[in-house]
């Protein structure tokens, strides 16, 4: 193998090299994206579980209500049908 054989195969290693190089650096950058959005999706999540305990409170709220409601409707309905 004469001197210029060896060069033409270290620049295509060397081609080889950058090659991997930057396909790395695309995979490191679309992995940071990919991992911002998975920060907003947990944010997004805990917002949307805080709002949930909001909505789960008025609604048991709003039951005990109706349920009030329709015992002092029943006690009513009772007395009348008793006049």
């Amino acid at each position: 193998m004469n001197e210029n054989q060896v060069g033409v195969i270290l620049e295509e290693v060397r081609d080889m090299f950058k090659t991997l190089a930057e396909g790395q650096r695309i995979i490191e950058n679309r992995l940071g994206k990919v991992e911002e959005g998975q920060k907003l999706l947990e944010s997004d999540m805990k917002k949307v579980k805080s709002d949930l305990q909001i909505i789960k409170s008025f609604v048991i709220a709003a039951d005990n209500s109706f349920n009030d409601y329709e015992s002092r409707i029943k006690a009513l309905e009772k007395k009348t049908a008793n006049l």
